[in-house]
């Protein structure tokens, strides 16, 4: 019966070792198979999303009344001539089809007014390379910034500092942004900031940059500045002062993590508002971006560039929901994407 028992034991780990790999592949609580899954989920949402937006766009933007500078200027037969070519005078629908297969291939069609005839990849990588530039170190500028400043603030409580912040605070708020760009860019002239933009000059960049990223700063600053607030007042803060914990000590050990949860959840809107912004101080820095593009597209009645930024800011959207999950593991690996 021993003998047996053994024999049986040996042989289920003999099966085991067998089914071990196969069982470490299709582990699906493997990290890796969970990265995948993650990933294979947020490409499944872009896909489905921005085909509804495209999709809603398209048909909307088909029937707003206007005519292009394709067909401006030419008799009938002519301007007949020229929608055949470039297949505008095709059913609607077939016209949607024909550009969801263009965009498979990368074609994302011509410009129909701003830049008649010419394929928008020739241009339009170039512009939204620099509002990317411009957004991006906005962003930074904000973390780097808003973050030390939130937390400077916030660890005291009543002092000199957390008084003049919320002074500061108020006056930014209740100011316009606009206002503010036309004053970093009257202070640039005065101290010799470059002011006029020169994409090869990264000096240039420093301006639009934090005009971009001061509303930004506010928010983190105040959202910080109210959760260390909150955490230092709490019961769990007091039991720690009794036990001899000092005040710094409780700041960088136990109230910070929870006061850092602003950051990941307006993160979204600080990367969205540094390129929604960028239409402004675009105008402002005379920046040829994408935000201007975008601003010219629409009095222009160039609906092939419309669309593709509208692609381009649903992919900006996905990325940074994205970009706020993981900031939230990584403040707590607790948290799953989706809040489960």
């Amino acid at each position: 019966m021993k003998f047996s028992n053994e024999a049986i034991i040996f042989s289920q780990a003999k099966i085991q070792q067998v089914e071990d790999p196969l069982s470490r592949i299709f582990d699906f609580k493997n990290k890796y198979w969970s990265f995948f899954l993650t990933a294979l989920k947020i490409l499944i949402e872009f896909v489905i999303i921005s085909w509804i937006v495209i999709t809603i766009v398209f048909f909307l933007l088909s029937v707003v009344p206007g005519s292009t500078t394709l067909t401006s200027g030419l008799n009938e037969a002519q301007a007949a001539a020229i929608r055949a070519q470039f297949g505008l005078d095709l059913p609607v629908f077939q016209r949607y089809l024909n550009y969801l297969g263009g965009l498979f291939r990368g074609d994302f069609g011509i410009s129909l007014s701003l830049f008649p005839t010419v394929e928008i990849n020739e241009f339009i990588w170039a512009r939204f390379g620099t509002s990317f530039s411009v957004g991006i170190i906005s962003v930074i500028i904000t973390l780097v910034i808003g973050i030390p400043l939130g937390i400077l603030v916030g660890k005291n409580p009543g002092g000199i500092l957390d008084n003049a912040s919320t002074l500061v605070i108020s006056i930014m708020i209740s100011i316009p942004s606009l206002v503010f760009s036309l004053l970093l860019l009257l202070i640039g002239r005065q101290i010799g900031i470059p002011y006029i933009f020169d994409a090869n000059n990264a000096a240039t960049y420093i301006l639009p940059s934090l005009a971009l990223s001061l509303g930004s700063i506010v928010v983190y600053v105040r959202y910080i500045r109210t959760e260390l607030n909150r955490e230092l007042n709490s019961v769990h803060a007091k039991f720690a002062y009794l036990k001899g914990v000092s005040k710094s000590r409780f700041v960088w050990r136990h109230a910070l993590k929870p006061a850092l949860f602003p950051i990941a959840t307006f993160f979204p809107a600080v990367v969205l508002s540094s390129f929604i912004g960028s239409i402004f101080i675009e105008q402002i820095f005379n920046i040829p971006g994408s935000g201007g593009l975008l601003l010219n597209s629409i009095t222009g009645q160039d609906y092939s560039i419309l669309l593709f930024l509208v692609i381009v800011f649903v992919f900006v959207t996905i990325l940074s929901y994205t970009s706020r999950d993981i900031l939230y593991r990584l403040i707590d690996p607790r948290i799953r994407r989706g809040g489960h």
